[in-house]
This record gives C-alpha cells, sequence and structure tokens, in this order.
C-alpha cells in the first residue's frame, strides 16, 4: 500500500519530465504501434493508415512552422535556467525533510549532503546569470516543479519513521533520474551560451554522482530490511 501510494504522490514529476522532452515517449512507442496495426483487418488497415498519413502531414507542418520561428520565439536561456533552479528548489526541500527524519546515519548525511550540493549549485547559477546578464523566466515547467514539490514533500512528512528512510531515498532516486533526463534531452542541447552551457554540464556531473550514490543506498536499504524481515 505504502509503495503504491508513494508511486502516486511522485508520479506528477514524471508527467513533469515527460511534458519537458517532448515526443521521446511518442517515439518509443512506436515498435508497438505497429504490431497493433498488424492485427487489424484490412478495411482497419486502411483506415488506420490514412489516420497516419493525416497525422504525418500534421507534423511536417508542425515542423515547418517550428524551423521557421525566430531564435527570439524559442525557449530562452533564462527559461532554462529557471528549470535548473525549480529543481534546485525541489532538492532543497526534500533534503531539510531528510536530514530532519531519516533515521539511519546514512540517509542523514545524504540529505544533508543534497542541502549543500543543491544550495551551492543554485548560488552558483545565481551568480552566472547576473554576470551573462541574463534574467531567469518562470516557465509552465518551471512553476509545475515548484508547485508539485509540494506534493512530494507532504508525502514524506506524513510517513512513519519506520518507511522513512525508504520513501525518502526512493524519491531521490526518482527526482534526480528525471533531472538527469530534461538535462540531456532538453535543458542543455538547447542552451545557447557556452558559459550557461557548461554550468548545466556541470550540474549533470553532479546530478549523476548523488544518483549513484542514492542507489547505492536504495540497495543497502533493501538489504537490510530483508534480513530485518528474515529475522521476525
Amino acid at each position: 500500500m505504502m509503495r503504491h501510494d508513494f508511486r502516486h504522490r511522485v508520479a506528477v514529476i514524471a508527467a513533469l519530465a515527460a511534458s519537458v522532452v517532448g515526443s521521446s515517449a511518442h517515439a518509443s512507442g512506436r515498435g508497438g504501434h505497429a504490431q497493433q496495426i498488424a492485427q487489424l483487418s484490412p478495411q482497419q488497415q486502411v483506415s488506420q493508415q490514412q489516420v497516419s498519413q493525416r497525422q504525418v502531414s500534421q507534423q511536417k507542418v508542425s515542423q515547418q512552422r517550428e524551423s521557421q520561428q525566430s531564435p527570439e520565439t524559442r525557449v530562452s536561456d533564462g527559461a532554462l535556467a529557471a528549470v535548473i533552479s525549480a529543481s534546485n528548489q525541489l532538492e532543497i526541500t526534500l533534503a531539510m525533510i531528510g536530514r530532519r527524519q531519516a533515521r539511519s546515519r546514512e540517509v542523514k548525511d545524504f540529505a544533508r549532503e543534497m542541502l549543500e550540493s543543491h544550495s551551492q549549485s543554485e548560488r552558483r547559477l545565481g551568480s552566472l546569470l547576473v554576470r551573462l546578464r541574463i534574467k531567469m523566466e518562470p516557465t509552465r515547467v518551471s512553476t509545475m516543479l515548484v508547485g508539485h514539490s509540494s506534493l512530494v514533500a507532504a508525502y514524506l512528512r506524513r510517513r512513519p519513521a519506520r518507511e522513512f528512510d525508504q520513501a525518502f531515498i526512493a524519491t531521490q532516486v526518482m527526482t534526480h533520474r528525471y533531472a538527469l533526463r530534461m538535462l540531456d534531452e532538453r535543458l542543455i542541447p538547447a542552451v545557447k551560451d557556452q558559459a550557461l552551457k557548461q554550468e548545466f554540464q556541470r550540474i549533470r556531473g553532479e546530478v549523476v554522482t548523488h544518483l549513484e550514490r542514492a542507489l547505492v543506498i536504495q540497495a543497502s536499504l533493501a538489504k537490510q530490511e530483508t534480513s530485518f524481515q528474515r529475522g521476525r
């Protein structure tokens, strides 16, 4: 029950990541779509092909319009930086909860490290933006990140002490995975200023390190839980 509730609560982060990276999910589903078409009758296949052709035509038109847009109408570096800042704020909020409520020393130390690391990252990003004269521009994505962080935070605060460490680390694994995905598929490829791109790449390295550390702790907690269950 706890695991199902947790997945429901943090699913908003998954939906957010999907909205940022765009059409990647559509591309990954083409194989299953082809299998479904093969199972249709000839008449249904013709109808389905007609629908697909219309969709392809509409997609081409959309791509042509996007390619004709001027640079000013595309996502700005300030908007991309706002997503990074929102991600930092999310991690800072969760880390503060983890530092207070975690039971194991390992999880407490990790929460403290996340608080320090993401706080420093936020300060560094802010200083860089001032130097580059880039103003952060809140977007639907960054606003959703900030808003949804309260849902995940509320979920963690309500966890019983016995469940908290596992729930917190599971959250950390999930949020850092999505941060890595956003950086790789949307943020780093889209940023224009080279100094800001280098900062995004540096942040990516930290996210990878955080994720690897969280996965190690998660495996350790799972092992401890298994030993506890066997000893009962």
